[in-house]
């Protein structure tokens, strides 16, 4: 898949996007969420790429900007997404090693402390389950869980009689 890589420029109140190995393809918005839309609209028309892959492009948005505060959260950015894929990878590399560990003949029980997850977790990579919940999630549903329950206690006592 090609990478675009996108100069990003700032001029007054207005982003201003240029994608260099299309000659000709430029644009500009008052946001970066605009910009980014219109970015992926300009590269779609300067390559001849079919509308379909507006949402698949891989943009390296570059900012060229003298804001100090700008730069260190595109560094951050970038720092994220190289986490991301890190991450990634050592999720494909905890699957595939705890499939080896448990046709190996070690317990879910002994891979687990091997690879630094539950025993649990060791029985869903191996089998190939989806991923288990982040904490985020988890967290939600135990506040929905208790909302309902307070509502279902709170509609108790809402009963009259006739």
């Amino acid at each position: 898949m090609t990478t675009y890589r996108v100069v990003v420029t700032r001029e007054g109140s207005n982003w201003l996007a240029d994608v260099p190995e299309l000659e000709g393809s430029q644009t500009y918005a008052t946001s970066l969420t605009a910009l980014d839309r219109y970015v992926r609209e300009v590269i779609v028309l300067g390559a001849d790429l079919p509308d379909e892959a507006i949402g698949s492009l891989s943009i390296e948005y570059v900012y060229e900007l003298d804001d100090e505060l700008v730069n260190e959260a595109a560094a951050a950015r970038r720092e994220r997404e190289n986490l991301a894929q890190r991450e990634a990878q050592l999720k494909e590399r905890t699957q595939r090693l705890a499939q080896q560990l448990t046709t190996s003949g070690y317990s879910a029980r002994d891979a687990g402390p091997l690879l630094g997850i539950s025993h649990q977790r060791v029985s869903q990579v191996a089998s190939g389950q989806e991923e288990a919940p982040t904490a985020a999630a988890r967290a939600a549903r135990r506040r929905a869980r208790g909302g309902a329950r307070r509502q279902a206690t709170s509609n108790r006592g809402d009963r009259t009689s006739a």
